[in-house]
This record gives C-alpha cells, structure tokens and sequence, in this order.
C-alpha cells in the first residue's frame, strides 16, 4: 500500500509486520535514550514490539513507512481505554527514525493513520504530547488536532518534570447508536 499523498521518491508505507519489531525497538529506543517524547526510561525490547502488533494489528492500523526497504518510520493507533464504551475513541502514536525529520515521514504516517481510523468508524483519536516538543505539537495541530488539556508534571525524565499534553482530533459526527468499528482495510 502506497499512500497516494505521497511522492514516490519520498517514502511507501505498508502495514507492520511482526518482522519489522526490532526496526520498532530501534527507532523507538532512540527516542527513550535521548528524548523525553517517550516516558519510558529503559530499552522497549522487540520482543514488546511483538507482541503489540499482535495484539493490537488486527482492529487498528499499525503502519511503518520505508525509504529503500529501510523502516524510516512507524504509526500505529491502540485502545484509548480498555473500557467497551471507549470503542470509537483510540490513541495514536508516531514516530520518525533518528536522521529522517524534515522528510516529510511523519506527516505522511499520521495522514494514511488517520485516513483509516475515520474509513473503520473511529469518532476521534487521543495523542499525548510531552510538553514542550514544539516539532510534536506542531504536527498534532497540522492534523486538526487540538489541546483539550495539560497533565501537570505527569513524568520525571531526564532531571526535570515533565507536563503532558493530551490532544483530540475528532473525525466524525456523533451517531446515536454508534456503528461498531471495522477493522483495518488491508
């Protein structure tokens, strides 16, 4: 699957596959090391990566984006909350391999990420934005996304607290009753 937003030269992005794991951890683990965009403090294994995938991969799309068959790149969406009355609620994640920002890579996964919550019948998608992350809150409000509210020095990382950012893009109208979400079109 080729996003059609997408100049061909730039990236593909395809949905994930157990295998692409350890690209997962790789570029995920980058962030957890250096970053405070994960609250996360140690090394997600692959392992992790997994059994996510396979837990979630089959009722949200969880996609990643290559560049010359590397993993440049992953977006995936999972529960907002376990809770059934959740159900048209999910969250969602991006994130760019170290060395690819300004390619466009992320915009183009949250594009294909949000197109097809809004096609399965997702109302509206959650995302949590460690503040400040200027690069992520700018993506977010791109989206449509906007800030329905801050949790105050929620995580300690790195020598400081941290506040998080809870953003909301609402994709469709309220239906009483709703329809049940489908899963993700292959």
């Amino acid at each position: 699957m080729s996003s059609s937003d997408t100049p061909p030269d730039l990236v593909t992005v395809r949905f994930a596959e157990s295998s692409d794991a350890a690209a997962f951890a790789a570029i995920v683990n980058h962030y957890i090391a250096r970053s405070t965009a994960n609250f996360r403090t140690e090394p997600q294994p692959a392992s992790d990566w997994e059994q996510e995938i396979a837990a979630y991969g089959g009722r949200y799309p969880w996609l990643v984006a290559e560049s010359d068959g590397e993993v440049v790149g992953l977006a995936y969406a999972k529960p907002w909350n376990a809770r059934q009355a959740y159900d048209w609620t999910a969250e969602a994640t991006v994130y760019v391999a170290d060395g690819q920002r300004g390619r466009r890579v992320g915009s183009t996964l949250y594009r294909e990420l949000l197109k097809r919550l809004e096609a399965q019948g997702f109302r509206s998608v959650m995302a949590l934005v460690t503040s400040p992350n200027e690069g992520s809150e700018a993506l977010h409000a791109s989206f449509g996304f906007k800030l329905v509210g801050t949790i105050d020095a929620a995580g300690y990382k790195h020598g400081e607290w941290r506040d998080v950012g809870v953003w909301q893009k609402i994709l469709a109208e309220l239906a009483d009753p709703p329809v049940p979400t489908a899963p993700p079109e292959r």
